[in-house]
């Protein structure tokens, strides 16, 4: 996680947790993606092979970042995919529309580190100071 100065592993009894900074919204959403995937899998090996489009709606911004990696989990578990790339395309405190990047899971080439059972509540709150957005995010592993 040394790559990314804007993300921060936290640990957290038997589960993980991730730590995320951003200057904007959408951002911070992006980077909460990529953050869950450095988790799971290795990015590098990871191409661009399959294109999908994410549409989720929300009570509030906390139940939509949890929406939101929850189906990117959905995607990596059903699907078999591993994903690399997050381009949010629209988003406000109860929509948000996205394009993802990744490829099907390959033994050959792609190492799992763990597996993520479910997005949590747990001590999630989405915080805007002025010029940053940050959130805790805890990964039921």
């Amino acid at each position: 996680m040394s790559d990314f100065p804007w993300l921060r592993e936290i640990d957290h009894t038997a589960d993980v947790g991730i730590e995320v900074r951003a200057p904007t919204e959408k951002l911070l959403f992006e980077r909460a993606a990529i953050g869950m995937f450095t988790i799971l899998v290795s990015a590098d090996s990871v191409g661009l092979d399959v294109e999908k489009r994410v549409s989720i709606e929300a009570q509030d911004r906390d139940a939509l970042l949890v929406r939101w990696l929850s189906e990117l989990n959905y995607l990596h578990q059903v699907e078999h995919l591993v994903l690399r790339a997050f381009e949010i395309e629209s988003i406000d405190a109860h929509h948000l529309i996205a394009r993802v990047s990744g490829e099907t899971y390959d033994p050959e080439r792609h190492t799992i580190e763990c597996e993520i059972k479910a997005v949590t509540f747990h001590d999630l709150k989405i915080v805007h100071d002025r010029n940053e957005w940050s959130v805790q995010i805890i990964f039921d592993m």
